[in-house]
């Protein structure tokens, strides 16, 4: 898998808006499926868990951790790159 930091060099497409739907549901399929999580959306998987509403805090900083899942971050940013 590529780093979340690095996605947006992979995912070059424009984000979904009125007049684009078919070119970008090509473009987002294709890619969720090189990043196996095509199975995610079409339902054969179950969906990554969300945190939950106690967050895990950062042992360091005393300060709670924003997300406690590798998997719903990168859901995460996936939809705020390519949907308005």
């Amino acid at each position: 898998m590529v780093p979340i930091g690095e996605m947006s060099s992979i995912l070059t497409f424009p984000k979904l808006n009125r007049n684009n739907y078919y070119a970008w549901a090509d473009n987002m399929m294709s890619t969720l499926q090189a990043r196996l999580l095509w199975l995610v959306v079409d339902g054969q998987q179950p969906s990554p868990p969300k945190p939950s509403a106690n967050p895990p805090v950062n042992a360091t900083t005393n300060k709670p951790l924003l997300f406690s899942s590798d998997d719903y971050k990168e859901w995460i940013c996936l939809q705020n790159m390519h949907i308005q």
